[in-house]
């Protein structure tokens, strides 16, 4: 897309429809002209898209971050979490919540789980009433490389207007479960894992201070699995996750709130200098101290061994599109520092694979971030997704509806595709 085309469309002297190229269009190959509704001239959001990809252009030329992003309301979040899996927020209460700031569409990805069908569509009339778009997908924990990571998957509406779920959503749904069912024994390794360190001597820095150490006692599943209940809305244990074990350490245990999860692209190791002041990441340069682990972040607890069951990342994708979905890596920058460098080169082969998208808009992606996301999305020939992971309060950083930048035509993609059965569906080689 050249800088010409795109200020041409921002400017509005250039028109066309806004079809891809590659769907059907009448029964006929799309022609760029057609009575369809979704082939109207090009609309104010087309625009603002295309003025994106030039702000993107001026970015490469310029180097100036500032006139490449933008940070204007999106419509659409395609990446949130519920009571059903760890956020604190019903499904009911994040549609309501979607509706009251403005979100046109909501997609609800919650982990390792596939809804039956009578909840779905208990969830599908009451977002209905509410005037809001939702969508259903999947955030399946996985194994990629030997490390454990994410991946969304997102589905049509037709799947769900079935008498059953279909055979290969079946057997999704049960894979899931496998992994949903290993969290179980991660949490008792936790457990013991964090007794055993904030009882120790070293574990004394970790609080706010000394009466807040003395006054610590061991965790159990049960207890804060209980205490999640009554006060993040947690439904059942199988769904006590980091974020419910995060909050128990702040507000029950006094554990220091940086200490917890610490940045979340980071590889989790801080300094703490003599003043008790610390410092992550580059931020470390130059500083003298001790070195100590944040409590609960993903590099932590992988070197700690304590670790879901996850699907292999192939094998999760394979199962996505033989129920007629779509895989998408998510915010693959949380990968650690040397994400780019490391699991870069990987992703044409996940491509060969059946991977149809990476997230590149999240508020787990900075800005600096977004755009290494965006030239490995453009080498390997896969749709950018947005969403804001958010978990209700749980993430205080990721809130709904808020990303690091615009949507892209990617949304509008994959909502046609949705809410019409996969029909209008392309670059993708499963459609329904």
């Amino acid at each position: 897309f050249s800088v010409v085309a795109a200020k041409r469309a921002h400017d509005g002297t250039q028109t066309q429809c806004v079809v891809p190229r590659q769907s059907q269009c009448a029964g006929n190959r799309h022609s760029g002209v057609c009575g369809r509704r979704d082939c109207e001239r090009i609309s104010k959001n087309e625009r603002e898209t295309r003025l994106t990809q030039l702000q993107l252009a001026i970015y490469l030329v310029s180097g100036n971050i500032n006139q490449y992003v933008s940070r204007s309301r999106r419509s659409v979040d395609m990446h949130s979490h519920s009571t059903e899996s760890d956020g604190d927020r019903t499904v009911e209460e994040q549609i309501d919540l979607a509706q009251s700031i403005g979100l046109q569409s909501l997609w609800i990805t919650d982990h390792d789980m596939i809804r039956d069908l009578q909840r779905t569509r208990e969830i599908q009339k009451y977002a209905k009433a509410k005037g809001v778009a939702v969508g259903f997908g999947v955030e399946i924990t996985v194994d990629w490389e030997k490390k454990e990571h994410h991946l969304l998957g997102y589905f049509p509406d037709s799947l769900w207007e079935g008498r059953t779920l279909s055979e290969p959503m079946q057997a999704l749904q049960r894979a899931c479960a496998e992994v949903k069912s290993s969290r179980e024994t991660r949490n008792g390794k936790l457990v013991s894992y964090l007794n055993k360190l904030l009882q120790s001597p070293k574990g004394k820095v970790y609080f706010s201070g000394p009466v807040e150490a003395a006054r610590f006692r061991p965790l159990s599943v049960a207890e804060v699995a209980a205490w999640a209940r009554d006060n993040a809305n947690l439904l059942e244990p199988s769904s006590l996750g980091r974020p419910h074990f995060s909050k128990f350490l702040l507000q029950v245990s006094n554990v220091r709130s940086e200490l917890v999860f610490g940045p979340r692209d980071g590889d989790g190791i801080a300094l703490m200098d003599s003043e008790g002041n610390v410092f992550f990441g580059d931020k470390k340069s130059g500083k003298q101290g001790d070195e100590l682990e944040a409590l609960m972040h993903s590099a932590t607890l992988a070197r700690k061994g304590i670790a879901f069951e996850p699907l292999p990342i192939k094998e999760a994708i394979a199962l996505i599109n033989k129920a007629h979905g779509r895989a998408v890596v998510a915010h693959i920058p949380t990968l650690g520092p040397s994400w780019f460098d490391r699991f870069g080169p990987l992703l044409g082969d996940l491509k060969q694979a059946g991977l149809w998208g990476i997230e590149a808009f999240s508020s787990e992606i900075n800005e600096a971030n977004h755009i290494r996301v965006h030239q490995l999305a453009q080498k390997n020939g896969l749709q950018m997704t947005g969403g804001s992971d958010n978990h209700g309060t749980l993430k205080v950083y990721a809130k709904l509806g808020q990303m690091h930048r615009d949507g892209d035509i990617a949304y509008e993609e994959l909502e046609q595709w949705a809410r019409n059965g996969g029909r209008q569906s392309y670059n993708v080689q499963h459609d329904l």
